[in-house]
């Protein structure tokens, strides 16, 4: 073992991305009504919110499984299910990314993003920054959507093998990270659904 706390902090990496995408997406549509302006974000904020849509679905059949008895019934075909998709799975949130990238480049020829009103400017500015940072260049997002999901693997790997030996110790050792991971998951789903929403 020795991966759960680095599962953790990328799933709070991810968090706080959303927590911030929501965030701007509350400022800017509290400020434009431009039915035009807001679908193009809206697509936007949709690509990204596939990168959520991938987290959420890569962890919560894990946090499904909350007694000793689902974990000898289910994790077996979860975790064979789980194996045999994870890896097209990490390359999901890359693909999103650069569709979010091509719809946010569209995004800033509109003329709402050059305002000159300080609270809309900075949302701008803020805006930019997160996609700079989290989308493009280096795609962290991506990133770390990719580093958790292949953690989360070799993790569940070995709990498969320890569940061998002794199924007890083997779920101790699960649920733990289940519970770590889970007020993590339940920010992630409340920002993401507040960026799934329509305007």
């Amino acid at each position: 073992m020795g991966v759960e706390l680095k599962i953790v902090r990328e799933l709070a990496t991810v968090c706080v991305t959303a927590g911030e995408l929501a965030a701007i997406e509350s400022l800017i549509k509290g400020e434009l009504n431009k039915s035009a302006f807001i679908e193009q974000f809206d697509k936007v904020a949709g690509a990204i919110g596939e990168c959520y849509d991938v987290t959420a679905a890569s962890i919560q059949p894990w946090l499904n499984i909350t007694s000793e008895t689902e974990f000898c019934e289910k994790f077996d075909s979860t975790y064979a299910e789980f194996k045999a998709t994870y890896l097209s799975i990490t390359n999901r949130p890359r693909v999103t990314s650069e569709e979010a990238y091509l719809g946010y480049m569209l995004l800033r020829e509109y003329k709402e993003t050059q305002t000159a009103y300080p609270l809309l400017k900075l949302t701008f500015v803020r805006l930019d920054e997160f996609i700079d940072k989290w989308i493009t260049n280096d795609a962290w997002l991506a990133m770390t959507i990719e580093n958790l999901v292949k953690m989360l693997y070799r993790f569940l790997t070995e709990v498969a093998e320890h569940k061998q030996k002794d199924p007890t110790d083997a779920f101790a050792i699960y649920q733990a990270l289940m519970v770590a991971m889970r007020p993590y998951y339940g920010l992630l789903e409340n920002h993401w659904k507040l960026v799934a929403e329509p305007a």
